[in-house]
């Protein structure tokens, strides 16, 4: 297994760091144009790490699979916005572009892995770039049409003013005085089901050691402000945009009732749409990391070209 650290500048003055996961052989290049790419996007409040586990396994699986995680702007150990800056679907967006840039996989097809918000913002870039990628495999989350049009300015004013009122305050160091172990705890009691190992890899890119030799949250607060909603028009058009075959694996205890018309849209719109539902918790992909594999495995073969 080779794992390479990579950092990827954004136009808005920071970094993205992520990691790419190879297979021995592949990082070889022993399998040439028949490599595939994958793309890993996780969820609010995450980083890359959540992903090690999944990865790994599908590239020792898979050993013509190359696997980029990268941690979102704001989150693990990439840079902060800078104070103003919204972190916006569309700086989101623009982001990943930029890491595809960066990595040249817009001149090939790829896949893409999207946990929670992940998976949201994964299937709304292959509604605005369709003929890039080729598979997304969605977990536990899809858009959500649970806004009704006449809230939607309602809500985009409440997101307005908490922007407003959170960049006016002053900026806050955050440091804690628990330990690795403490946080690790703290960790698991906030996702319930989360095992210790999972917990471990989290808390791994949510805090570091600062000059004093305490630990700090690498974590802008600013990503705790919420994101515009979507509305039921906007996510049958996600739907409607995509050319790519998608698997949604939702996890047992979801509501998955909010969902019910996208993935309606999906059933009707896409031919390679496929459902599972995993008995796990909502960290399913870390807590139930080799029936995960096998699923997405299964799909892959199916119908990555």
């Amino acid at each position: 297994m080779v794992r390479t650290n990579i950092s990827i500048p954004c136009i808005w003055g920071g970094n993205v760091e992520g990691i790419m996961i190879k297979n021995d052989r592949a990082a070889a290049n022993d399998f040439d144009d028949d490599t595939k790419k994958i793309i890993c996007i996780h969820g609010w409040l995450d980083n890359v790490n959540s992903f090690l586990p999944l990865a790994e396994k599908l590239v020792n699986d898979r050993p013509n699979y190359e696997i980029f995680a990268y941690d979102r702007a704001g989150h693990g150990f990439s840079s902060h916005l800078p104070k103003g800056c919204e972190y916006s679907m569309a700086g989101v967006i623009e982001d990943l572009r930029t890491v595809i840039l960066h990595l040249g996989w817009d001149k090939t097809k790829f896949s893409m892995l999207g946990h929670s918000y992940g998976a949201v913002f994964g299937m709304v870039y292959a509604a605005c770039y369709p003929e890039e990628v080729e598979c997304i495999v969605a977990m536990d989350n899809v858009p959500s049409s649970e806004t009704p049009p006449e809230d939607i300015f309602k809500c985009y004013r409440s997101r307005i003013d908490a922007s407003l009122q959170y960049h006016t305050k002053p900026v806050r160091t955050l440091h804690h005085d628990l330990s690795y172990e403490a946080l690790q705890q703290l960790t698991k009691f906030r996702r319930p089901g989360l095992t210790d190992e999972g917990a471990k890899l989290i808390v791994e890119r949510t805090v570091r050691l600062d000059k004093d030799n305490k630990l700090s949250a690498t974590m802008d607060e600013a990503i705790k402000l919420p994101i515009y909603p979507f509305t039921d028009e906007l996510s049958r058009s996600v739907t409607q945009a995509m050319k790519a075959s998608i698997f949604v694996i939702f996890a047992s205890n979801s509501d998955r009732s909010k969902y019910k018309k996208t993935l309606d849209y999906l059933k009707e719109c896409n031919p390679n749409y496929e459902l599972a539902i995993i008995n796990g918790p909502h960290d399913f992909h870390l807590t139930n990391a080799k029936e995960v594999v096998d699923l997405v495995k299964r799909y892959f073969d199916k119908y990555l070209r």
